[in-house]
């Protein structure tokens, strides 16, 4: 009773402070105006010039008034506008020096300040360090003012000494690394015939090409596209920066920011060099951090989603660094909480993260059907001129009437299946949507679909570079792991790095994908690093889209054909009925029967054209597209297109949704019971 007391008592007086508070600055404020109506002389606004003459006194007075109403209004905006400037001057001080909790409180509160003056927005971008504006950079909606402005450095360079100032930049990266891929561009991009100080002799080929270069547009492209291998190499990675070459990749940026394929290779290229933060600083220095945070919103996911990697890189906040082989595909902004899971996607041969997980082309057959529906309505607002019998108009209003008490088919059903198969094959016509195929098209079903129908999930991408022959070019300075051991070895750590192992995992991949994935699942169940063997230990589910686990026929080379050919090792560990593949399988089913995880198996029907070779070939036979556990199903489409949906109603993606969320409501159980 006391206590119940005492908190009235202090809740009486915290109003009586609030009003006494809120008072005072009225009193405050009133007395202001009052001193500033008595100091500035208000005949001075009925002085007549020429424009007033033949005015009358009540128009004059009706100005008068509407003079004072925005004096006073302009006194009331300046006064909100320093409250709001010290408030979010609070924010970045609290955001600067905090704790990590009040931190991200901080930066959430700043991220809603709006419509601030622009040297206010200044301020606030140089009392920021590095560390708050990458955490606002990945904030929604943050204010673009708030981030430093780039330093003018080329910004008075003409045409010829952007491109000078490009080659020496060039030169001072080789001389850093001695790459030979820089030493090989240099010598067939740049040659002058009055420079005899380059650092690669003349030859007749680098002079014909140089015939082809006629302006910045033409070779600055060129040189992105060098300076982007060259980061992509981890250990030279640093050289950009240390070369001061931010200021340069900014201002080819200002010049040429409606280019997409520079501006592509200048975010693949602050992609690369993120995943050294300490790096960090110059990299705010320079600007970079405005520029991702517009980039993440950017329509094309080749912008987007490496913007988003860099942020997430440099965001010393998280824990997680994700490599240049890893894509951060959701979230791509900062979230409060934690995930429940990870979905991992993860291509195959020649496939790419931008390219394996697409949405498939939808032929339009629903034309005709769109055609006579309109020419029924046309045809039933024509009253008495309409040639449809009025019976029909009735069948069509009953059919309307009872549609929902039907069920959807989806696209893409499968045509076979084994015992173990389960839905979902429809869906209810209440919760189908009828969505604009425009509105629902996407450039990758993982990161646009998925998030919406599975909530607080983190969708990793996995990007790795394959071949078919070994006459492609190789760079020397790099050692390609080529083998399926080493691959899944390199790719597995990496995936730890990024927190992989933490929460529940499912794998969705695709082709030599699957492969991977169990190589990477055995090799962790047999770790004893406890980060490590956690991903095999916490993998939920597996999707395979036209894996083959007993290899393919299409690897089965004669030796002629081998030697014309020269296959690479990929190829070659593809062969059918390869013994290590059987071996590896067989790990695989070990390890299912004591670490419980749902297999979905989707298999492809129809014969793939080879382009290369114009014909047709069944990559994959359901033989060796069959792993013997789990769900399997054959669907009728080809290798490339069995695993990208043709519309959010695919089986190929329903079946999807419906077992993560099935994994999720299980694993939340789990919880429950511990």
């Amino acid at each position: 009773m006391k206590h119940t007391t005492q908190l009235k008592y202090w809740k009486y007086i915290s109003l009586s402070i609030i009003g006494v508070s809120s008072g005072w600055v009225y009193y405050q404020v009133r007395q202001t105006l009052e001193i500033l109506e008595n100091t500035v002389d208000t005949k001075v606004l009925f002085i007549k010039n020429v424009q007033m003459e033949g005015k009358s006194k009540e128009e004059e007075f009706i100005n008068f008034r509407q003079c004072k109403f925005l004096e006073r209004y302009n006194i009331f905006k300046n006064t909100w506008d320093s409250l709001k400037f010290a408030y979010a001057r609070r924010l970045v001080r609290l955001a600067n020096t905090g704790d990590r909790e009040y931190r991200m409180k901080a930066i959430r509160h700043l991220a809603k300040v709006k419509n601030l003056d622009h040297w206010h927005c200044c301020l606030l971008a140089n009392m920021m360090n590095s560390k708050t504006a990458v955490a606002l950079a990945r904030s929604d909606a943050a204010e673009k003012r708030l981030f430093m402005d780039p330093p003018l450095r080329y910004h008075n360079y003409n045409r010829n000494m952007l491109i000078s100032a490009t080659r020496e930049f060039l030169i001072n990266l080789y001389e850093r690394s001695e790459h030979p891929c820089l030493r090989y561009f240099l010598s067939e991009a740049f040659v002058y015939e009055h420079d005899n100080t380059h650092i690669v002799d003349h030859d007749s080929s680098s002079l014909e090409l140089r015939k082809f270069i006629q302006s910045e547009i033409d070779i600055l492209p060129k040189c992105l596209e060098s300076i982007l291998h060259h980061c992509s190499i981890e250990k030279y990675s640093r050289d950009l920066v240390k070369s001061n070459g931010l200021q340069l990749m900014m201002e080819i940026y200002q010049r040429y920011r409606d280019n997409m394929d520079i501006t592509t290779k200048l975010c693949q290229i602050i992609s690369y060099v993120s995943v050294n933060r300490d790096l960090l600083d110059q990299i705010y220095k320079s600007g970079w951090i405005g520029i991702l945070s517009e980039w993440v919103n950017h329509k094309d996911v080749t912008i987007s989603v490496p913007a988003a990697r860099a942020l997430a890189n440099l965001d010393l906040d998280n824990e997680c660094v994700y490599s240049r082989r890893l894509y951060l595909l959701h979230p791509l902004r900062r979230t409060v909480g934690n995930h429940n899971m990870d979905v991992v996607f993860i291509h195959g041969l020649l496939g790419g993260v931008f390219y394996t997980w697409r949405q498939r082309k939808q032929v339009d057959v629903q034309k005709l059907s769109n055609l006579d529906t309109k020419r029924l309505n046309d045809e039933k607002q024509a009253g008495s001129d309409s040639q449809l019998p009025v019976e029909a108009l009735k069948d069509i209003t009953a059919v309307d009437s009872i549609s929902k008490d039907f069920e959807i088919v989806l696209d893409d059903l499968p045509v076979n299946a084994n015992q173990s198969c389960q839905g979902p094959f429809c869906c209810p016509e209440a919760d189908y949507k009828i969505i604009d195929n425009k509105v629902d098209s996407t450039q990758c079903w993982p990161k646009d679909w998925l998030p919406e129908d599975v909530k607080n999930i983190r969708i990793i991408g996995i990007n790795y570079a394959t071949r078919v022959s070994m006459w492609a070019p190789i760079c020397p300075s790099v050692k390609v792991k080529f083998t399926l051991e080493e691959r899944s070895s390199d790719l597995l750590l990496k995936l730890v790095e990024a927190g992989l192992g933490s929460r529940p995992i499912v794998w969705i991949t695709h082709s030599m994908g699957g492969l991977i994935v169990k190589n990477m699942l055995c090799k962790a169940y047999e770790s004893n690093i406890p980060e490590v063997r956690n991903v095999c230990l916490n993998t939920k589910g597996i999707f395979f889209y036209s894996t083959p686990h007993n290899g393919s026929r299409l690897a089965n080379l004669s030796r002629s054909t081998a030697l014309l050919l020269w296959p690479s090792v990929e190829v070659q560990e593809l062969r059918e009925n390869s013994p290590q593949l059987k071996n590896m399988h067989e790990k695989f089913l070990n390890i299912v029967k004591s670490v419980p995880m749902k297999i979905v198996t989707f298999v492809e029907t129809k014969s793939t054209l080879v382009t290369a070779m114009k014909f047709n070939f069944l990559l994959v036979e359901p033989t060796s597209a069959n792993p013997g556990i789990g769900e399997y199903f054959e669907v009728p489409q080809d290798h490339l297109s069995i695993c990208k949906p043709v519309t959010r109603y695919s089986f190929l993606y329903q079946k999807v949704v419906h077992i993560i969320q099935e994994i999720l409501k299980e694993t939340s159980y789990n919880k429950k019971d511990i």
